[in-house]
């Protein structure tokens, strides 16, 4: 299972890695909360969540 994480301190909370995940495993409670991780071992390796974050906010480790 691959180790994924939101950065607090760069996170803008704009949603954009929930936006462009395709198995959903990001999930925003509102507009004012950071993304949690929701089902992490489902994680397809796609890698659009790191490519698309505007605040280089997600981390994953497979990904630089």
């Amino acid at each position: 299972m691959p180790k994924i994480e939101i950065d607090p301190e760069l996170c803008t909370k704009c949603g954009t890695c929930v936006e462009n995940c395709p198995v959903g495993i990001f999930q925003q409670d509102d507009e004012d909360s950071i993304p949690t991780i929701q089902g992490e071992g489902g994680c397809i390796f796609c890698a659009q969540c790191v490519d698309n974050c505007p605040a280089d906010a997600v981390k994953h480790e497979d990904f630089s």
